[in-house]
């Protein structure tokens, strides 16, 4: 039996209805544009987002902004998002050394990325280096935190079980700590990629001659309003894509976690 069969009667309807507001909003975009209830200078019509797609698709420049800007992203987000959930389990499992830095940490976390990208562009160059940094550090904060509070919600009868069978803290923490934080890091995931794909965008739009972020920060400039909502819409598919990608996956990994 697949998952839609094991589905109650009205989660299908309430599927069914979320795909069909989205194509109604689409139906009323395009009428109300071709009747003139909108300016198409502004915002324009769904056939002309569709026929922006194929130009820029069938001249190849649409894929390259796409394989520059998923370049970035992934780079960004695997060292961001990696080393958020190892700080994460370091600090949650070494109270002395997240007591120490609590107060270093509470500080740099509010401080928007992009209030730290000219100072990124300062120190690592107006290339690649930058742009990817800006992404880790939008990464990183989801899964840290994330991962810590994880590890602070495990089972204490479980870890007091580890404890009193003498495990080592090694072995604690891959049967014990890291199966109950699981959850949590995909979540923590789940928003970092989110985040990641802001910070390329904005990061192209400030300092990059390609990637997504550039071509909606020319179409701006060229007012091809079109052109603007295809990238803003590569990005929404893409993210979408990524974020059922990173679903499966908890579902087969944390296979024993009900919310997921």
């Amino acid at each position: 039996m697949n998952k839609w069969q094991q589905m109650s009667v009205k989660y299908k309807v309430l599927s069914v209805c979320s795909v069909l507001l989205v194509l109604l909003i689409v139906l009323y975009w395009q009428v109300g544009a071709e009747r003139g209830w909108f300016n198409t200078i502004l915002l324009s019509s769904p056939s002309d987002i569709y026929k922006s797609f194929q130009n820029l698709w069938g001249s190849g420049s649409l894929q390259k902004h796409i394989l520059v800007s998923f370049k970035r992203v992934m780079i960004g987000y695997l060292s961001g998002a990696g080393l958020g959930v190892l700080v994460g389990f370091i600090l949650s499992t070494m109270h002395s050394l997240d007591r120490l830095l609590s107060f270093l940490m509470g500080i740099i976390r509010p401080i928007p990325a992009l209030a730290l990208f000219p100072l990124f562009i300062l120190w690592f160059g107006i290339g690649e280096a930058s742009k990817i940094v800006v992404i880790a550090f939008m990464s990183f904060w989801p899964t840290f935190l994330n991962t810590e509070e994880g590890v602070r919600q495990a089972d204490k009868n479980l870890l007091e079980l580890a404890d009193a069978l003498q495990k080592s803290r090694i072995n604690k923490m891959f049967t014990v700590l890291l199966p109950s934080t699981l959850p949590y890091i995909f979540a923590g995931l789940r928003l970092a990629i989110s985040r990641a794909w802001g910070g390329v965008v904005v990061a192209e739009m400030l300092a990059a001659s390609s990637g997504i972020g550039f071509l909606i920060e020319y179409s701006r400039d060229m007012s091809q309003t079109a052109s603007m909502f295809v990238g803003v819409i590569t990005i929404a598919i893409i993210g979408c894509a990524v974020d059922m990608l990173l679903r499966f996956i908890q579902s087969r990994v944390c296979y024993w976690h009900t919310e997921v």
